[in-house]
């Protein structure tokens, strides 16, 4: 039978209070575990974080300034890092939680399968977790969903032809900084390749198809604009996208393997409907076919829930760089 750890932590630093940092307080106060946040300078330092939250259970914890906190005397033994998805911009921070001996569990999608973005950098957090006596990993792209939903799925196959994955994330809950991201309110004929660069998604492809060892022979990407034909509202910005403006983008990411099996996944990171669910699909070509969708998820939730989750199994887990694969699947952190 899968169990869950029965590691809680002491105590867990939340490194950076956005949309995403501030569910994931509320839902570590939620299982009585103490918390400390900190944040860039700025408005946001200094503020309560039961009042910016609307948590009474973090009423007290106030707000620290991250560069001037010695974060060696901050009684916690695991930080959930919650800036930025790319790797090479978190890589300073992780070096840092982990030398003050953090355990680490990133929000930042590249951090999820760091060797597919860039191994060197993948073998360098290796490193200093295992100097440092800790563990280091990534929680940020629902690695229940996307990795172990299809591995369920697969678990009855004989033969496998195809895997074909498609999601749909509502950009809004993220906050502006994700909304500017994804291009919302501006003419697609000005985005252009140079201006979407390469996307987080790929590294959950990768992931899930080597995960399954399969050796991976081409990989190609692309991602274009996703206009409405109506009036959108966009709360993170503040204001109505008229129709013909980018309401978000959509991500095409194609894998060969050498085994033969193909892996297609599209992913929208955009403004939803009015009535349109958030959720995502996996489909299956083999021996049986098999479909599954997940619709109505709460993608803020659970991108934050995917993290505090998986903190007993990283503080059970050896030091060194171990990715959510290598992990069992998860269970909630705590009884219901």
């Amino acid at each position: 039978m899968i169990q869950r750890p029965s590691n809680n932590p002491k105590g867990v630093l939340i490194y950076g209070v956005g949309n995403v940092g501030q569910t994931v307080a509320r839902i570590v106060a939620g299982y009585g575990w103490p918390v400390i946040a900190v944040n860039r300078a700025g408005g946001k330092v200094g503020q309560d974080l039961g009042a910016l939250t609307g948590t009474r259970a973090l009423d007290g914890c106030l707000i620290r300034e991250a560069e001037e906190t010695d974060l060696s005397s901050v009684f916690a033994d695991v930080a959930v890092l919650a800036i930025n998805d790319r790797l090479a911009h978190n890589l300073p921070y992780h070096r840092r939680l982990m030398e003050a001996g953090y355990n680490l569990i990133c929000v930042g999608a590249e951090s999820s399968y760091p060797k597919a973005v860039d191994p060197k950098q993948a073998e360098e957090l290796n490193a200093i977790a295992k100097a440092n006596g800790v563990t280091v990993t990534g929680g940020g792209l629902w690695d229940t969903y996307r990795n172990w939903t299809l591995r369920t799925l697969i678990g009855p196959c004989t033969g496998l032809r195809s895997l074909y994955h498609s999601s749909l994330t509502n950009a809004d809950r993220f906050g502006a900084e994700v909304a500017g991201m994804v291009n919302i309110g501006k003419d697609p004929a000005t985005v252009d390749d140079a201006q979407t660069g390469r996307s987080i998604y790929r590294i959950f492809l990768v992931q899930v198809v080597e995960s399954l060892r399969l050796t991976i022979t081409s990989l190609n990407e692309h991602q274009k604009p996703v206009k409405s034909d109506e009036v959108m509202h966009s709360r993170a910005l503040g204001r109505d996208i008229q129709p013909g403006l980018c309401v978000g983008m959509r991500t095409v990411i194609s894998i060969e393997t050498a085994e033969g099996i193909s892996a297609t996944a599209e992913i929208d990171l955009r403004l939803a409907a009015d009535g349109e669910a958030e959720g995502l699909k996996w489909q299956i070509d083999g021996e049986p076919q098999a479909e599954m969708v997940l619709s109505g998820i709460d993608t803020g939730h659970a991108t934050a829930s995917s993290v505090v989750n998986r903190i007993p199994y990283v503080l059970a887990a050896p030091a060194g760089l171990i990715t959510t694969d290598q992990m069992p699947p998860m269970l909630p952190a705590k009884s219901f």
